[in-house]
């Protein structure tokens, strides 16, 4: 009979320390309006990260209507658009869905259906259905990776590329 109490004590007192550390890693999803993200990357460019709403859940904050802007070396802005899109804090990578528009102060213009910002590695990676227009010449390619503070542009997969005259 001791034996029996000690188990059932035993046993409460295990299910009451999980359900309470289960608890605590419950995380309340928190509502933020109009959320900005000012940062420097790798080579002190400034960034910033703003979007109509957002939902943070810990590290992660899932955003709305995204808008960003990078500086390059060259003291040209990156302008950065997407529907939805999802922003580590810790590592400073910001996922983008639906809708992703990357476009220059040079007249550069690149289409995305998705695409990875990794602000610390200054590198934006198009993920798919990736299309690259400026005055004379557009690209089109299944994956495309920036880098070098804008600078460094490799296409991958199927890659279609047309110049015109001017």
């Amino acid at each position: 009979m001791y034996l029996k109490i000690i188990f059932i004590y035993v046993f409460l007192l295990f299910f009451l320390h999980t359900s309470h550390a289960i608890t605590e890693t419950i995380e309340t999803p928190i509502e933020i309006s109009n959320p900005i993200f000012t940062t420097k990357g790798i080579n002190e460019m400034p960034y910033t990260i703003k979007a109509s709403s957002g939902i943070q859940k810990g590290d992660n904050i899932e955003l709305y209507h995204i808008e960003g802007k990078i500086k390059n070396r060259d003291n040209i802005w990156i302008y950065l658009n997407a529907e939805k899109g999802n922003y580590n804090q810790i590592s400073q990578v910001v996922f983008l869905y639906q809708n992703i528009e990357v476009y220059t102060d040079n007249e550069e213009i690149l289409l995305s259906d998705e695409a990875i910002v990794d602000i610390q590695q200054d590198k934006i990676t198009l993920i798919s259905n990736v299309k690259y227009e400026n005055k004379i010449s557009t690209i089109e390619a299944d994956k495309s990776v920036i880098s070098d503070d804008f600078q460094n542009f490799d296409y991958s997969g199927s890659v279609k590329t047309s110049i015109s005259n001017f």
